[in-house]
């Protein structure tokens, strides 16, 4: 199995270079994600099938049109729910926050490279601690569990997410940036940034991270989180960046064995496969 160690940096960087484009274009948002988004779906996609990390996970499972269903209905329709519910609030306190701190806290003269990163860190944080959470406390286990259904890891499951779970995840994740006066370049940087590398964390390509995997969750640390083995998937719980696993303790990387394991839900065999079924899990959720 080649794993070239160029494979994973030149990843990111390119998209960087798409997120910083995408921020300074003018664009509009919603235009900006149906236009770069597909194109690095496509990409990591044909990535998939020329460097396969497992070919047994190449393979359709049934799970093609649910996972479809997640990327196209739960996200466009959540996103847009956030944005309704909970954007207002958040703006009108960033606003006040404005005014009686002198022009706002987030350093809006910093290179957008910058403000990317540091977007990163913050939203980073709120994303790791619902998601530890959704781990350890089994009530927000039983809207989390969906995105841990998948039998096999590739870049289309990145987006399968019970619609409360990403709710709450894209809300931790934005509100802060807000609060803090970041504007609509750094959101939209960090907004397409996010988006397409969750495609490139779940994606089944053969790479070597190498120094990066103490910056990044890559793709070979986030398999060990979708492990059935709970010691195993109970860590490596950011999205983008390892800093608050490493901060707190719960970043797994077993230096001399890769990831061969099964992932999925070995304790819930009979967990719905469907789109449908997958949004009433929660709530049919079985006893004991």
């Amino acid at each position: 199995m080649d794993t070239s160690p160029l494979v994973f940096p030149l990843a990111v960087a390119a998209i960087a270079a798409a997120a910083l484009w995408g921020a300074d274009s003018g664009l509009s948002q919603p235009l900006l994600f149906a236009f770069v988004l597909p194109v690095a779906y496509a990409i990591i996609g044909v990535a998939e099938r020329m460097r396969p990390y497992r070919r047994e996970w190449t393979r359709p499972q049934g799970d093609v049109g649910t996972d479809v269903a997640h990327l196209v209905f739960t996200g466009m329709l959540t996103n847009e729910l956030v944005r309704v519910s909970i954007y207002g609030g958040a703006f009108t306190a960033a606003a006040w926050l404005a005014d009686h701190t002198g022009g706002g806290l987030w350093p809006r003269q910093w290179p957008l490279l910058a403000q990317l990163g540091l977007a990163l860190l913050v939203a980073e944080f709120g994303h790791y601690w619902f998601h530890r959470l959704s781990h350890e406390r089994p009530l927000i286990w039983r809207v989390h569990a969906t995105h841990h259904s998948p039998a096999r890891l590739y870049w289309l499951n990145a987006t399968r997410f019970h619609p409360i779970d990403l709710f709450a995840l894209i809300a931790l994740q934005t509100a802060p940036l807000i609060l803090l006066g970041a504007d609509a370049r750094a959101l939209t940087a960090y907004g397409l940034f996010s988006a397409a590398y969750g495609q490139l964390q779940h994606a089944n390509v053969a790479l070597d991270s190498g120094p990066l995997r103490w910056v990044f969750s890559t793709p070979e640390l986030h398999r060990w989180h979708h492990s059935t083995i709970p010691a195993e998937g109970n860590a490596n719980y950011g999205a983008v960046l390892s800093t608050w696993d490493l901060l707190f303790g719960t970043y797994l990387w077993p230096r001399h064995r890769t990831f061969i394991g099964p992932v999925g839900l070995h304790a819930l065999p009979d967990f719905p496969r469907g789109y449908v079924g997958q949004l009433l899990s929660p709530f049919r959720w079985p006893a004991g």
